[in-house]
């Protein structure tokens, strides 16, 4: 099961004496997934729980167990709701992705809906931080929506594999921006996002690895898994439908 660091840091925090206003609780790893001198997408902004799961050792084998499989474009950030989860705590806060779709691969186009060339992704959206000054459901998110558009911008390519989105456990404080009643909204596991990276794109050479896990590496299945062998987005896609999954 995937529990926000965010919240389950504070928890334990909140028993010790010595804590001071402005500290921030659950910060991530931060250090950016690199190439030579060269900045690429800083996925560790999405890298903020730990999971346990059993990782699948490929795409295909992924694209079978989810009920929505496909691939498009980032379209944006945006709020998502926040939740009384934590007795006394602070409220657990979401963020949801935007994809605009391309390549409808599972699931989607039996959906007749106004909002089908889209997909929400609701995610964990961190830590919050401590303000003593205010009851801990006041304390605010570190990260904003431009932190998520600085590390995960607009135009980057996506894909998601994942499920209708699962009820909340807790109750719903703030609602968060408004996602229309017919909209796609999903939950995805571990492995369940994939983005291309346009500095790795514009850097690699013959065979080089474009691909970037998004909540999890890769390569959390092992090094000689299929997740490997797509070098590109497109590598991806085709990977998918030469395996039936083309809709």
């Amino acid at each position: 099961m995937k529990r926000p660091i965010a919240s389950l840091t504070l928890v334990s925090a909140l028993a010790l004496s010595g804590c001071t206003d402005g500290e921030t609780f659950g910060t991530p790893a931060t250090a950016q997934i690199s190439q030579g001198n060269h900045k690429a997408l800083d996925v560790s902004i999405l890298r903020i729980a730990e999971s346990d799961f059993q990782a699948l050792p490929s795409p295909e084998a992924l694209a079978k167990v989810q009920p929505i499989v496909a691939a498009g474009v980032v379209d944006g950030w945006q709020e998502g709701p926040a939740l009384a989860t934590y007795p006394n705590g602070p409220l657990e806060h979401r963020v949801i992705l935007r994809i605009k779709v391309t390549q409808p691969l599972k699931g989607i186009k039996e959906r007749k809906t106004d909002s089908d060339s889209m997909i929400f992704v609701e995610l964990f959206r961190g830590a919050v931080i401590r303000d003593d000054s205010k009851k801990p459901e006041e304390w605010v998110p570190k990260k904003s929506m431009e932190d998520f558009e600085k590390s995960i911008p607009t135009g980057t390519k996506a894909m998601v594999f994942a499920a209708d989105h699962i009820p909340y456990e807790g109750e719903v404080v703030k609602p968060g921006a408004a996602v229309s009643a017919d909209a796609i909204l999903t939950t995805p596991p571990p492995q369940g996002l994939v983005f291309e990276d346009q500095t790795l794109v514009q850097q690699k050479s013959s065979g080089g690895q474009t691909l970037v896990g998004g909540i999890e590496p890769l390569d959390v299945a092992g090094t000689r898994s299929g997740w490997a062998e797509p070098k590109s987005m497109d590598d991806l896609i085709a990977r998918l439908k030469g395996h039936g999954f083309s809709g």
